[in-house]
């Protein structure tokens, strides 16, 4: 077994998942569907329990094929309008800070002296989701190369089989930690140390590079995925995926005049296009493509991590109602947590049994108001997953990408502030009860076919459900279940196969978002010119189909 395949395929997945017929004129399209006014004041706080009117999306999490959310934000937006809620964990809470970003440029509701009208600021914010599909092309591709370069030097070395012959031990563990710092920033120091000051390095080197293998896959199997540490260092990256947040935003060394040619000789021309056909159009004496890149790319260079102001360091609903969600040990559980922990540095693991019913919750951040208007719409609901609900307060979204995209096996539990341990944002996959609690109007659960999958009933089950509670949250033959009743509750369930293509490939995820069907009955999504044609109430689909139970 060799260590540099893997953790290749880590690498790349990473820095990736970081980067992440012609229209007719504007006033051709004032019936554009969709409640927002001419300008959407993103900047001007919302009355505390108003009802979000407008589109609302609650975001699945997918990993590495998050740039097939990109793609189903560029369709809906383009089509609909802004958002005016959204609500995620794991990948999908870092989509729902992208959300909220790119509407918090005010570029994207002015158009020169003057207010966009309601289908160019449509195809601005559209525009910018699509251009996530470019950034594989500026220097973040460059970071991929430079880090699997690093990564050849150790090619050759089988550092498992180094570890088990006391010969070669040494050389086996400056091998694992040379190759750890190495990796540079994005290595998770607390990994570090534990090899460094290991009772026993045998087993835990062994046991870290067994457990990234099985994360690569969604394989969890024991309990020891809460408490071992991961490879990655999530504060880290959450710090750049606060510098993509910030170059969305408009925040620091932003080029605000060249940004706003971009914008106004490509946005409108490129509605209903994908990302290859947005970039070939013509802007000026270059295209919409390389305008885009080299613009990215100064801002890069620009932007200082440490000093410039970043996005990463808002409370989540600075400017749009939005609900992040991660699952959290609770009470009783985070001693036991701390137990275990403290075990498994000894080389000593124990297992950590928890009590689901009293010592595991479905976590959510957001404005406090907006999480009391959720707490008591979820009262109502008699489901499992609604039962469960536990409002977090307002953080920033440095601490929430810090923690819900950690998921369990490239992470251990994350101690929050108010005294939770989170594991991950797998929870609640849907989304869609806390918008509905939330009393938007028109929410989409951007999801994919097949129901829930084993990595998120794998998970549930460690940290203590039973067949029944499992039952209770995530079968789509019970129709009283949290996930049957959050396909019946939404408006729409945009339903992307991004499971399909490789999950490198950026282009054919962005595609599978992009192009995907659309099961709604709500005229909302059906009525008008700018309806999505792909929208239908007839489709039968798996897992997207509220009621539907075939294969």
């Amino acid at each position: 077994m060799t260590l540099l395949p893997p953790l290749s395929r880590l690498a790349l997945a990473v820095l990736i998942a970081l980067t992440f017929a012609s229209p007719s004129a504007a006033s051709d399209w004032d019936d554009l569907p969709g409640e927002f006014p001419e300008i959407f004041p993103s900047f001007v706080p919302r009355l505390p329990g108003a009802a979000p009117k407008g589109l609302c999306t609650g975001v699945r999490g997918n990993g590495n094929r998050i740039f097939a959310h990109f793609g189903s934000q560029a369709q809906l937006t383009g089509r609909y309008g802004p958002l005016r809620g959204a609500a995620g964990g794991s990948s999908g809470s870092i989509t729902v800070f992208l959300a909220e970003s790119i509407q918090a440029n005010p570029l994207m509701y002015r158009c020169g002296r003057r207010a966009c009208t309601r289908l160019e600021t449509s195809a601005r914010i559209a525009l910018q989701w699509k251009t996530m599909q470019a950034l594989p092309e500026t220097g973040i591709g460059l970071d991929v190369a430079t880090l699997l370069e690093l990564l050849q030097g150790v090619q050759d070395e089988d550092i498992l089989h180094l570890i088990q012959h006391p010969e070669t031990l040494k050389e086996g563990i400056d091998a694992f930690l040379d190759l750890l710092r190495d990796l540079g920033p994005l290595v998770n120091p607390e990994l570090i140390a534990l090899i460094v000051n290991s009772p026993d390095p045998v087993f835990h080197i062994t046991d870290v590079i067994e457990a990234t293998q099985k994360a690569l896959n969604f394989q969890v199997d024991d309990t020891l995925v809460f408490v071992r540490p991961g490879l990655l260092n999530w504060d880290q990256l959450a710090t750049l995926f606060g510098r993509l947040g910030s170059f969305y935003a408009g925040y620091g060394p932003y080029d605000r005049p060249g940004v706003r040619r971009f914008l106004k000789q490509c946005a409108v021309p490129s509605l209903d296009r994908d990302w290859d056909h947005t970039a070939a159009l013509p802007a000026g004496d270059s295209t919409c493509g390389e305008l885009f890149i080299a613009q990215f790319d100064a801002y890069r260079e620009r932007f200082d991590l440490d000093t410039s102001p970043s996005r990463i360091d808002d409370p989540i609903g600075r400017f749009l109602p939005n609900l992040g969600t991660t699952g959290v040990i609770v009470g009783s559980g985070v001693p036991k947590w701390e137990q275990a922990r403290r075990d498994y540095f000894m080389a000593t693991p124990t297992p950590l049994v928890l009590d689901f019913d009293t010592e595991v919750a479905f976590g959510y951040w957001g404005r406090r108001d907006d999480l009391r208007v959720v707490a008591r719409g979820l009262r109502r609901e008699s489901d499992l997953g609604s039962r469960k609900f536990a409002p977090l307060g307002r953080a920033t979204w440095r601490t929430i990408l810090s923690a819900s995209p950690a998921e369990p096996g490239l992470s251990a539990g994350v101690p929050l502030p108010g005294g939770q341990v989170s594991v991950g944002g797998w929870d609640d996959p849907l989304r869609v009860l806390v918008l509905d609690a939330l009393r938007c109007r028109h929410t989409v659960g951007v999801n994919r076919p097949g129901g829930v999958g084993g990595f998120t009933t794998d998970v549930t089950t460690l940290l203590g459900a039973s067949p029944e509670e499992l039952d209770a949250l995530y079968a789509i033959a019970n129709p009283d279940s949290s996930f049957s009743e959050g396909l019946a509750r939404n408006e729409g369930n945009w339903c992307s196969d991004w499971d399909t293509p490789d999950g490198f490939d950026v282009e054919a995820l962005f595609e599978a978002g992009f192009n995907a069907p659309f099961v709604t009955a709500d005229p909302f999504f059906l009525k008008g010119r700018r309806a999505y044609p792909g929208a239908s109430p007839d489709f039968e689909i798996f897992g997207c189909t509220a009621g539907f139970t075939g294969p």
